[in-house]
């Protein structure tokens, strides 16, 4: 894409495989069954387990995390922030985005736009909270963000970027 250095080193992309995707996988794992979901009728005897849509919807949120994340960086380029800004940038928006699609990805055959996104499962915001605070962590303690993942602090306008980039990946996935 025309950057001069990867934008996420290796413990950033090592910490978003292992902290966020288990984090994040435990929402799904314990997230009750939709309503009318046993309307529908089973899945034929060998049918294959990521079906169409599912396969579409994955392809889906790999592009459009990557697009954000990608496009967050290329916004803190345009206002002039350094290479550990940036960093804090992709890592905060490829998180934060990874959020949006678990939240999405909790209704496949309902909305998210609805209450039942705050409300419907408890263990959720359970599994965010602490992401969320990790992710803080990573970004403003000294030392652990600039020596450890090559982060700096950020401003309100990337935080802004941030919320923006996440409301786009759940409007998307929705």
């Amino acid at each position: 894409f025309g950057l001069k250095a990867p934008i996420l080193t290796p413990i950033q992309v090592l910490y978003c495989n292992l902290i966020c995707a288990v984090t994040l996988g435990f929402v799904t794992a314990v997230e009750p069954a939709e309503e009318g979901i046993m309307l529908n009728p089973p899945r034929k005897t060998g049918k294959r387990l990521i079906g169409r849509f599912l396969l579409l919807r994955i392809i889906i949120a790999s592009i459009v995390l990557v697009a954000c994340t990608v496009w967050s960086v290329f916004w803190a380029i345009d206002l002039g922030k350094n290479l550990d800004e940036q960093r804090s940038q992709a890592s905060n928006t490829l998180t934060f985005s990874a959020i949006s699609i678990c939240l999405s990805a909790r209704f496949a055959y309902n909305s998210a736009f609805s209450m039942n996104l705050f409300r419907g499962n408890p263990f959720c915001w359970y599994a965010i909270a602490p992401l969320v605070v990790i992710q803080l962590l990573i970004t403003y303690v000294p030392g652990l963000n600039s020596v450890l993942f090559g982060m700096a602090a950020m401003d309100g306008i990337q935080w802004g970027i941030v919320a923006l980039m996440m409301t786009i990946t759940f409007v998307v996935m929705e």
